[in-house]
């Protein structure tokens, strides 16, 4: 039988996982703050999306390869989840594994998906583009967004290696991005939220600092206390692996690492557990 790793859940949550208006509900505002809280759920496949729209996820990160950091998804994929989620769906483009200095035949290829994309109905693009030094690829990214004029554009974690958080950031407001997908330049969020709180402040509602990196149930609250950021980006993996058998000759097909055929696919109950951790934040006093 598939084996599966999933965390347990946390004390103090399972009241609000037993409630199902939890897992449907749309954002809300917290009545105090009038702030909306908000997951972005990194999906990276058919499943997940489904997933994501049964438990009332509003937005979606689209990949494929997320085990690999997230590649740009096949068109089919595209054309499936646009159907089955009727949320946001914010769609990676990035061509391949490692860094984000990119060839000049690599770029056109992203700024063709890019546009696909699109037509098949993405609301975003989410990409990001660095010369060899560290710093934005300007005419890159002017490129792309003159060729999608009114497409919401995320930067995303490309930042988080460049030479100068506040200077891309700086950059990336000028370019005409609406948000910044960073963890503050450190491996998590909560890690990085020292950055992230002064890249939230330097934005000044210019552009959305939107925190992602190791965000789980238990540290999502801290994460949005100590950035000052309304939402947050998420994927929240599980790794199923199936048994061994003779006939699979002991080949690797699977994730690295892990076994050899091994498939991450999103936690159902990590899932549940984020959505209601992050409820309870939203309606704390």
């Amino acid at each position: 039988m598939p084996r599966s790793r999933t965390a347990a859940v946390p004390a103090g949550l399972l009241r609000l996982l037993q409630d199902p208006r939890i897992l449907t509900a749309p954002p809300r505002k917290n009545v105090q703050t009038g702030i909306t809280r908000m997951l972005e759920l990194c999906v990276g496949g058919i499943d997940d999306v489904l997933l994501a729209a049964e438990a009332g996820v509003a937005r979606i990160e689209l990949n494929s390869a997320i085990a690999l950091g997230g590649l740009t998804p096949s068109q089919s994929l595209m054309l499936q989840a646009r159907t089955a989620f009727s949320g946001k769906i914010i769609a990676m483009v990035r061509p391949r594994e490692g860094d984000f200095h990119y060839s000049p035949a690599e770029i056109r290829l992203m700024l063709q998906d890019a546009e696909l994309l699109v037509q098949q109905g993405a609301d975003g693009i989410a990409i990001g583009f660095l010369n060899h030094d560290g710093s934005v690829n300007l005419t890159a990214c002017r490129q792309l967004r003159s060729l999608l004029p009114r497409t919401h554009l995320v930067f995303h974690r490309a930042i988080d290696v460049s030479v100068s958080l506040p200077a891309a950031l700086s950059q990336i407001i000028d370019l005409g991005f609406q948000t910044v997908l960073t963890s503050g330049g450190c491996s998590t969020a909560l890690q990085g939220a020292s950055m992230l709180q002064q890249l939230q402040q330097q934005a000044a509602g210019r552009i959305q600092i939107l925190p992602a990196g190791g965000i789980r149930a238990a540290n999502v609250a801290a994460v949005l206390q100590l950035t000052g950021c309304p939402e947050v980006h998420a994927a929240v993996r599980e790794i199923t692996e199936p048994s061994p058998a003779a006939h699979h000759r002991g080949l690797h097909f699977g994730i690295p690492g892990q076994g050899p055929l091994s498939c991450g696919k999103t936690s159902a109950t990590a899932l549940h557990q984020l959505l209601a951790a992050l409820h309870a934040a939203k309606t704390q006093p």
